[in-house]
């Protein structure tokens, strides 16, 4: 049939309709989309119409769908274009593509049953010949015709199992009777039919196949005589041997099963698979034509396989077992490694009829859908026996789920303690196992793997999964009083974290905790100890209380609890104000706990950002998230981390990236009314609080206003978290105000930040607003201390009166407790200073701020940055108080600009400076002219054209 000819007609009398979504009518892209909705195989198109390749239900597809087009065009197709005959009974598109030698035998033997009889046929072949295709297909055919039972049996290796048969006599007869008689029973009731796959290695349990006399007999042989010559009347019989030998003469018609051509195989691939003709010869020459391992290939495509096919290969077989021992039986997706290890061999090492079966590649691999259904048919033996050789390949991080997993699922509960208790940080990777470990380990075994399990989800903050509860519970049956004290220090500690302190007190009081920390020193006292005693630093922390808060963290007994010790430590001298020492103890966390030393990095980076350092900061925030999310860190740790890194950014002059750093941290939580750990959304109000700035620096107040009113109204159910939720509801009442000071001032919330000058209504909100928080003096605690300071630097912002602003920064000057922060409160007075005409008073105040930056890049090992939004604050700040020196002024501030990282706070700078210039420079105009001599005084002001003029300048490379 002449495809494209008639195609290629079609095309020029059929009008250029265009179908949605499917192209031009007639097209082959619209060919293969109907194909699609007919049932057909879409990949055969383009084969069939160029080769003229494809399997003959695909051909009958496509010419009923050219028929249809030529009936619309008003050409209908010539009669001779049409098939001339059809087979009584179609042949399957495997058959009619693979070779004579199969359709004869298919043909045949079916025929006969139809018609009643009981026919007898051997064929024979090597391996990949195609015996098991032909069973298979005769199989499906013989039940549809529904002419009696049709047994299947495959005789290979050991079949004792497979023909039930019984214990033997000591002599060979009786051993040959017991074959001859579990093969009489294998026969279906006539009238049926039994199809026999007998291979070269067929044994009993070891014993060879026996004649009826005794003798060993070849497995044809054997065959032949027992399940061909001895069929009962009306069974119909085919026999599948691998060769002839010992095969009686004239006991059936023998047909010899032939590999597939090369021709064959590759427009069998090409039809099934819809490759191209180069891809099919590269997959025929691999598989060296063995046509088991071609119909493999074959069934990874839409049709699938069976599962018994597919486990009848041996490299098939191989793999099924491997991904059956992988964490969830191979149901999804398993890394590289793991496969690799129960495979015994890389996963590129498989031949490619077996690799064909999986999908994905690189880090993970997914079987098929016909695979996994095979899965659950693997043998407990192979599997057991990929499980085993999982655990003999070398311990690595990526194999650590896996290896646990095949402890659980081998029962080796002893061996999955010792592991975890070797490598602590894999016991992440324990809780899902739980329920095993609770049903089979038991004693001092199943309480070590509780222990590992609670204090996972401990360490995680999530203290009331089910999992954390039922092990904490299960320890606190134990009749161990260590282990019992153990488990209430963790309970104390999830009332520390779930803010009930007075719960968390009196669970330290308990009579029975306090006489098992008093007990003999174990590994559950010692470790019931360090955690004890972080837990009491924890609570005089949360007190204010930082002297006893460092004596229970420095106790030389929380040695015991290692990184968390350490980190406990830095968290305390950070917020005592000691910061070399906090960052020590931060970076005394091994990297070898993951977890921890994620949260050592986030707390090194939420110190840096509060001492001045931003990009160190982003730096150490963004590797913080990242850490969290590879060490399974919980979803809220990871929004914190990303919250506090788009801050960084706010500070670096980077708000749009700081924006969507935020929508990150967001999408990690729920935006439902199931708020996770941290109780009705008290966390989410946190993340919504911390980006109403950053709205701001982008110039968008009024978002920011209803963000920071969708954070009260979380705050205002704050579940447990009582404390928590009223400091954030002080912070968001704070930065609700600096919304309206924003918009009063009619700048965004980026420096430079100048004060006002004159009042408005957002500017008066926002002073009664600050006004009534400075009303209450603030608590002892650090973060409080913080807040109270930004509410003077920002009260002095909203006052127009620049005596007023200098009374608050001086209050903010009196709480400085380190450079940086005074440096801050510096710039602010020489703001306030500059409005109230103290040129001088003020530079003086810059030069202090100057110097203290310096000590801020200075002061803290590992980083040499500062603050570029203080560093542009300054700069505006000096331009503003030295303008009446014009034009040195101006090109001094422009060779200050040159530095990368204050890139972002120019045009802010340009715009203060050009303010001052306009406003105190009797000759601005002429000022403006001597550096830009182009310029002429016309439809701009001054202030704007300087902007102009310089951010012009900059972007050339010029001046």
């Amino acid at each position: 049939m002449d495809w494209k000819g008639i195609l290629a007609d079609l095309r020029a009398h059929l009008p250029p309709t265009r179908d949605p979504g499917r192209g031009v009518r007639g097209s082959l892209r619209w060919l293969e989309a109907e194909m699609g909705t007919r049932g057909a195989n879409p990949a055969s198109v383009r084969n069939i119409v160029y080769r003229d390749v494809g399997t003959p239900a695909d051909k009958a597809a496509l010419r009923a769908i050219l028929a249809d087009l030529a009936r619309e065009a008003g050409r209908p197709l010539a009669e001779e274009t049409a098939p001339t005959s059809l087979p009584p009974a179609p042949l399957p598109d495997e058959l009619e593509l693979l070779g004579r030698s199969k359709k004869r035998a298919y043909k045949q033997f079916l025929a006969g049953v139809r018609a009643g009889r009981a026919p007898r046929l051997i064929v024979t072949g090597r391996a990949g010949a195609g015996k098991t295709v032909l069973l298979d297909h005769l199989e499906r055919a013989l039940s549809a015709l529904g002419r009696g039972e049709v047994r299947r049996l495959n005789l290979a290796g050991d079949a004792s199992g497979v023909l039930a048969l019984p214990p033997a006599g000591t002599s060979f007869a009786e051993r040959a009777q017991a074959q001859g008689d579990a093969a009489r029973r294998a026969f279906p009731p006539p009238p049926g039919t039994l199809l026999a796959r007998v291979t070269a290695d067929l044994n009993f349990a070891g014993e060879p196949p026996r004649s009826p006399e005794g003798s060993p007999a070849l497995p044809g042989a054997w065959a032949a005589e027992h399940l061909l010559r001895r069929a009962p009347a009306g069974v119909a019989v085919l026999l599948a041997l691998e060769d002839t030998a010992g095969l009686p003469e004239g006991l059936a018609e023998v047909i010899e099963l032939r590999p597939p051509t090369p021709a064959e195989a590759r427009a069998y691939l090409m039809a099934r698979l819809g490759v191209t003709r180069e891809r099919a010869g590269a997959l025929v020459r691999e598989t060296g034509r063995h046509l088991d391992r071609l119909t493999l290939l074959a069934g990874s495509g839409p049709d699938g396989a069976a599962p018994e096919r597919l486990l009848a290969d041996p490299d098939v077989r191989r793999l099924a077992a491997a991904l059956a021992a992988l964490p969830g039986g191979g149901d999804g997706a398993g890394p590289d490694a793991a496969l690799a290890a129960a495979l015994g061999t890389p996963v590129a090492a498989l031949p490619p009829h077996s690799r064909a079966l999986l999908q994905g590649g690189g880090a993970t691999w997914t079987p098929v859908p016909a695979l996994r259904a095979a899965l659950p048919q693997v043998p407990a033996r192979e599997r057991d026996a990929a499980l085993r050789r999982l655990l003999a390949a070398p311990p690595t991080p990526d194999l650590a789920p896996a290896r646990l997993a095949a402890f659980a699922a081998l029962g080796e509960w002893a061996a999955l303690a010792a592991h975890v208790a070797a490598y602590p940080d894999d016991g992440r990777y324990l809780p899902p196992l739980w329920p095993q470990v609770r049903a089979g380990a038991r004693g001092d075994t199943r309480e070590a793997l509780a222990r590992a399990v609670a204090a996972h989800h401990a360490g995680r903050g999530e203290y009331d999964e089910p999992r954390a509860r039922d092990a904490l519970f299960t320890l606190l049956e134990s009749p161990n009083p260590a282990a019992r004290g153990w488990a209430r220090v963790k309970l104390a500690e999830s009332s520390v974290d779930a803010g009930n302190f007075e719960a968390a007190t009196a669970q330290l009081a308990h009579p029975e905790l306090v006489a098992a920390l008093a007990g003999p020193p174990d590994g559950w006292t010692a470790a019931a100890q360090a955690d004890a005693l972080l837990v009491q630093a924890a609570l005089a922390r949360w007190r204010g209380d930082l002297g006893a808060a460092t004596r229970a963290a420095t106790d030389p007994r929380t040695a015991h609890g290692g990184g968390r010790a350490h980190l406990w430590r830095g968290l305390i001298a950070k917020d005592a104000g000691r910061w070399p020492e906090a960052l020590r103890h931060l970076h005394l966390v091994p990297a070898g706990s993951p977890l921890l030393a994620a949260r050592a990095l986030y707390q090194e980076g939420d110190l840096r950002l509060r001492l001045g350092q931003p990009q160190a900061a982003l730096s150490a925030l963004t590797d913080a998230a990242g850490r969290l999310e590879s060490a399974g860190g919980g979803a809220e740790e990871r929004a914190r981390a990303l919250a506090r890194a788009a801050t960084a950014l706010r500070r670096l002059g980077r708000p749009a990236e700081g924006r969507a750093f935020l929508h990150r941290a967001l999408a990690l939580l729920p935006a439902g009314p199931d708020w996770g750990g941290w109780g009705d959304g008290v966390l989410r109000a946190r993340l919504l609080s911390e980006g109403v700035p950053i709205l701001l620096a982008l110039g968008r107040p009024d978002a920011a206003l209803a963000d920071a009113t969708r954070a009260l109204g979380l705050l205002a159910r704050p579940g447990p978290r009582r404390s928590e939720a009223e400091y954030r509801t002080r912070r968001t009442h704070y930065r609700i105000a600096l919304a309206y000071l924003t918009r009063g001032l009619g700048l965004p919330y980026l420096q430079p930040f100048a004060g006002a000058r004159r009042d408005h209504p957002d500017l008066a909100h926002a002073r009664a607003l600050l006004d009534a928080h400075l009303a209450r003096p603030p608590a002892a605690s650090d973060r409080e201390q913080v807040l109270a300071f930004d509410l003077h630097l920002s009260r002095a912002l909203a006052d127009p009166d620049p005596q007023v602003a200098l009374e608050y920064t001086t209050r903010a000057l009196a709480m400085t407790d380190h450079p940086y922060a005074e440096a801050q409160a510096r710039a602010l007075c020489a703001e306030a200073l500059l409005r109230a005409g103290q040129d001088g008073a003020a530079l003086a105040e810059i030069n202090r701020a100057h110097a203290l930056i310096r000590r801020v890049q200075a002061g803290l090992p590992g980083t040499h940055d500062a603050d570029p939004g203080l560093m542009a604050q300054l700069l505006a700040l000096e331009a503003r108080a030295t303008i009446l020196e014009g034009e040195r002024t101006l090109r001094w501030l422009r060779d200050a600009l040159t530095d990368p990282p204050l890139a972002p706070f120019r045009p802010g700078i340009w715009r203060e400076a050009g303010r001052a210039l306009e406003q105190r420079h009797p000759q601005p105009q002429a000022v403006l002219r001597a550096l830009h001599p182009g310029w002429e005084p016309g439809t701009l002001r001054v202030r704007d054209a300087l902007g102009l003029l310089e951010g012009e300048a900059g972007e050339s490379g010029g001046g």
